[in-house]
Parts: structure tokens; sequence; C-alpha cells
């Protein structure tokens, strides 16, 4: 097609200089739009030398929208869904879907005549799984609840839970329309619950001869992590949006498992106050598998800085210098596995006050598991801001459990909890100007390999209520996700993230810590309006086993304790259990000034009198019957 456009452009040069500057122009910005190439800018360059010209591409290109607002091209659903995904990465498999308080729609497009299969699983395998089966043939839809229980053909269920409201070929592709309860009580079925959700779909070209002979899909097949149940996020950027990136400098990374590397940006002159709207990964390629996550934290507002502070680069927690130490306050985190964030359309992050520092960290885990010598990364965040302020400042609240290794995790459990709480002096400090609450509209879980699980509650005068769970927390998935509904914290409340691991195929205690292999027990809350906190948490002190405190000599005496345990013991479990969840804790309270700020205060843990419990549908459904 540029071959095409080019011949043109070409003859039209000859007949007037004029209007090829403004051909290239049109080609320059379409294609920087399209394809976030640079490609016509230099061919325009090297064979034109139009100097002028490329100068105004490039600063047209960098304020354009980023390549997630230019959509795959889709198929047409047959009505408005608020959510869709291609599963595949080859854009075969299309799915989109809807929700209300008791059921979901979907509305599969696959590029096939022959059957498709669309299923949920609890780890992502073939079985046990949920799932449906159809194929168009002869103008006449097939459509069956099925579920597996081994490598071979899904079996058909006695009850049929999955119901299709239309089924045709079109364009080469069987779509599918379908519709199911949220929850169900079937044994065969598996009930879709707030937090991740894990797809399993497959497709083949040949419809089968008949319900039970189905032939193999063969690689036609994959699993997705997917939200069902969170709202979409509404992805598109207002016109006067622009961008700038943090990212690292070509960083070496030395040949060792873990890797926290640090550096430190100031942020460009963007004419005042705007509002960053959205943020998303720039992963070099070749490297998704060793950054493991991203995090950009704001230096303290009333702080200055000296130049040499600046782009200065320096391994975290072990060689910061004291003025950049100080930088605690979260602003943004990403983790492998996540995308672009879009922030809702009456929130935004403020940049570029007169009364802020204007100094960030960025901060980059590697996971080097193989010691790898030979990885140089430049990944980091991409931000996009608008001088088009919304109604509300947003924020983000770190909390949970303090990243320590007095957050122990000892083998053979199938279920094991960890807790940590932002206390009550520490929210009502921060929130003492806002009585009626500030609302959280969206939330990043982040757990390590053993987790299973990440919840979030606040304790109100003794009552538990949810702000969310995900009971199908994936390490290879961590996406921050908006609430369907805010919620509100008040000063006074205690806000409480619970982890539950599973580390029943481990030999040692595993210990809190920043690599993989150790384990974090953390949540990430965006909220508005702003608020003097950055990070608030706690940390068990095993009071039961410490008798002298948590010095270093102690601790490092008790895990040593800890593994001559019999963790096979039952008795031996339960009561370390036991100890954990009524031991006192190290509450800390952070505020944007760092550590100048920095609260700490032992104490008991928060007296529960009424448990929030997930409603039981199919309980209820047994006591009526």
């Amino acid at each position: 097609m540029l071959c095409g456009v080019r011949i043109v452009i070409d003859y039209l040069y000859i007949l007037c200089g004029v209007r090829i500057v403004i051909d290239y122009l049109f080609i320059c910005m379409w294609c920087s739009y399209r394809y976030r190439l640079f490609v016509p800018i230099m061919w325009c360059l090297y064979r034109y030398r139009l100097f002028v010209l490329c100068g105004v591409c490039l600063l047209t290109t960098s304020a354009l929208p980023p390549p997630h607002d230019v959509l795959h091209a889709t198929s047409t659903p047959s009505e408005q869904f608020s959510n869709h995904e291609i599963l595949d990465d080859n854009g075969i498999f299309e799915l989109f879907w809807k929700y209300n308080e008791t059921h979901i729609t979907f509305e599969a497009h696959v590029q096939t005549l022959g059957y498709v299969g669309l299923g949920l699983s609890a780890h992502g395998k073939m079985f046990p799984a949920d799932v449906v089966v159809g194929w168009v043939k002869d103008g006449k839809t097939y459509f069956t609840d099925r579920h597996t229980i081994g490598h071979y053909e899904p079996i058909i269920d006695q009850s049929q839970d999955w119901f299709l409201i239309s089924g045709k070929e079109e364009n080469g592709k069987t779509i599918l329309k379908f519709v199911r309860k949220i929850l169900l009580c079937d044994s065969e079925d598996i009930s879709i619950k707030d937090g991740t959700t894990k797809i399993i779909y497959a497709w083949n070209s040949e419809d089968p001869i008949h319900e039970t002979g189905l032939s193999y899909h063969g690689t036609n097949r994959g699993a997705r992590n997917l939200l069902l149940l969170s709202p979409s996020q509404h992805r598109h950027l207002p016109p006067d949006a622009k961008h700038f990136d943090f990212l690292n400098k070509q960083f070496h990374l030395p040949a060792r498992m873990t890797n926290y590397h640090c550096t430190s940006f100031k942020l460009p002159d963007i004419g005042g106050k705007h509002h960053m709207v959205m943020f998303e990964p720039i992963l070099q390629k070749g490297n998704e598998e060793v950054v493991h996550h991203i995090v950009v934290y704001h230096c303290p507002p009333s702080k200055q800085y000296d130049d040499k502070f600046i782009n200065m680069e320096y391994e975290c927690y072990v060689h910061a210098p004291p003025e950049l130490n100080e930088c605690r306050a979260i602003m943004l985190a990403w983790a492998v596995g996540g995308g672009p964030f879009y922030f809702p359309d009456d929130v935004g992050m403020p940049l570029g006050e007169s009364t802020d520092s204007g100094v960030f960290i960025l901060e980059t885990h590697y996971n080097n598991p193989t010691y790898l010598s030979d990885v140089v990364d430049s990944s980091g965040l991409r931000m996009y801001f608008t001088p088009t302020l919304r109604k509300y400042d947003g924020d983000v609240l770190q909390t949970g459990v303090a990243v320590d290794p007095l957050q122990m995790i000892p083998p053979g459990y199938a279920s094991f909890l960890s807790t940590g709480y932002c206390g009550v002096d520490c929210t009502n400090k921060a929130f003492k100007d806002h009585p009626e609450g500030v609302k959280v509209f969206g939330i990043f879980p982040h757990s390590h390999l053993l987790g299973e699980a990440v919840r979030s509650r606040i304790i109100r005068n003794g009552v538990e209520t949810v702000i969310a769970d995900d009971e199908n927390y994936d390490f290879d998935y961590q996406e921050s996700r908006l609430l369907t509904e805010e919620v509100v914290i008040k000063p006074g409340d205690v806000l409480e993230t619970e982890c539950r691991y599973k580390s029943d195929d481990k030999s040692n205690v595993t210990l809190g810590g920043l690599s993989t292999n150790e384990e974090m027990c953390v949540v990430f809350l965006m909220y508005y309006p702003r608020v003097d906190i950055g990070q608030c948490s706690s940390l068990p002190i095993y009071d039961m086993y410490l008798k002298n405190g948590p010095n270093n000599e102690n601790v490092f005496n008790m895990i040593k304790e800890l593994g001559t345990m019999d963790w096979t013991n039952k008795t031996v479990q339960e009561q370390f259990s036991q100890a954990t969840q009524q031991s006192r804790h190290i509450y800390t309270c952070i505020g944007k000034e760092g550590f100048s700020s920095y609260q700490k205060k032992e104490g008991a843990p928060p007296t529960i009198s009424k448990k929030y419990v997930p409603k039981d549908v199919c309980s209820k459904k047994v006591l009526i019957g």
C-alpha cells in the first residue's frame, strides 16, 4: 500500500513542491498514529530532507493517543457488551460479555466453521473444568453444557445450566451467544466469583459427527485469566492528552536471582497542574520474563533536590542515598501480567503542582532465576496526562503486611493465612479532614508464588465488610482492577489485608521479603480525594514465641526453631496458625513526607465482633428444599 502511495506522492512532488509537503505530512501522521512507526518520518528525512516536516511529525506523535486506543479489528457483536477480550495471540477467538447481579451473558466470535469450546477451570487446565461446546451445521445450532474429568472428550452434564440464545455462521466465523447464572449449585458446574477467573478455550475446523464425537482440537486451545465481574475500563484518552516515560537506562542485569534497580527522575515542566489519567507498562522485547514488577514512588512534596539526585541509578534498599530513601509514597504499581490502567472519568492523579518537588523514583524488580548475565533492560512505565482537570484528585495507599522476614509461612499447609492491618490511629490522622470518608475505586493485589487468595476488608466498629476479594489470585496475572461499586473508608476504620498461601509442597519456612521466592501480602488501594498517607501496614511479632521482643537474634532463633518442627503434624500446624492470628502487631503509618512522617506503635490485632461471610446461595437452596 505504501509503495502505491509513494508513486502517487512522487508524481505529485514533480508537479508541486508544496503539495508534496502536505501529502508527506499526512503519511507521517497517519503511520505514526496507526502503527506507532517512525519509518515514514525517516524516509522523509533521508529522501527529501524535510527537516521541518519531520519535526512536526515527531511532535504530533507525542500527543497522539497510545497504541491501546487504536483498537484491534474486531467482530461486531449482536448488542452492546461492557467487556471484550481477544483470547489468543492470533485474534482467532474473541469473547464479549456483560453481567448483572445474577447472570452473565457471553458472545463468542471464532474464526472457524467447526466446533467451539469455552470453559472455566480452577487451575487453567483442561480438567477439572466447566465447559460448553457448540457448533452450527446445516443452519442448526448444537450447544451443550459439559464438564471434564480427564484428557478426553468433555462429558455432557445431566443438568444443562448454560443456555443458548443464538448461533450462526457468518463470514467464516462461528458466533455463539449464551447465558448462565453467575452462581451455580450444580456439582458439575463452577460458580463465577469476584477477582480472577481462569478461562480455557478451544476450537476445531470440523463439525462433530454427533454430540459425543468431538475430534481432538490439537493446538487450537489456550487459557486466559480474566476479570469477568470487574467493570470495563473506559479505554479512551482526552484529545489533549500527552505522555512522558520513566524508563530504565539500559540497565545491565547482574547474574543473580533478585535485583531491585532504582532510578530517580524529575518531572519535565508541563506548565502547571495536570491530571494523569492512564499508565501502561513499556516492556523491552525479550525481557518480559525477568521484569517482575515496577513501582513509581513520589518523593516528599516539600523537599528540594539538587541536580545530583536527578537521573541517579542505584540498588534499591542497599545503596539508596538517604535523601532519596525518603521517597516512599506509592504513585503507581504494575506487576507481571498487568496491562494499561485507565482512571475513572472523574478522577485523575495530580502532577506538576507548584508545591510539589516533582521528583520520582522508578523501582524495578528483576527476577532472574537462571542467573542470566547478558540482559540489558530499558523497561518502565508510560504516563498520560491532561491539562483538563477532573473533579477529584486521586491517589494510592499501600496497605497489608509489612515486607519483612517476620512474615513467616511454614511448610506443609494446604491453607495458611497471613494478615496485616492499617490501624485506627493512622486512619484517624489521615482522614481527619474527611469525616465522610474517602472512596476506593480500584485495587491492585500483590503476593508471590505461594499466594492463592488476597482479601481486602474494612473493620468498622467491630464489623468486617469487604472491599474486594480475589479467591483465585494468580502470580502471573497481577492486574489493577476497578471495583463494581466504590467503597468508603472513614476515620477510625481498620483496613485488613489477608492472604491465603499454599505451602504443602515446601520443605522449609518461607519468609517475607523482596525476592520472588520470598513472600508478600500487599494491596494498593486507589482512592479519592487525596489525603496525606502513603503506606499503612502491620507485622505480627509472635509474642507467644518471642518473649523478649522481635530483635534480630530472637527472630533468627525462632526461624531456626521452626525449621525443626514436624509440620506434617496437624496439631503443630493449628497451634502456629492460632499464634499467628492472635499475635500482637507492630503498626506503621507513613505520610507523603516519607520517614520524617513515620509513626510506629505496637498493639493487639483488632477485635472483630461480626466477620464478613460471603453469601452461600447453594446452602440456602438446600435449606429451602
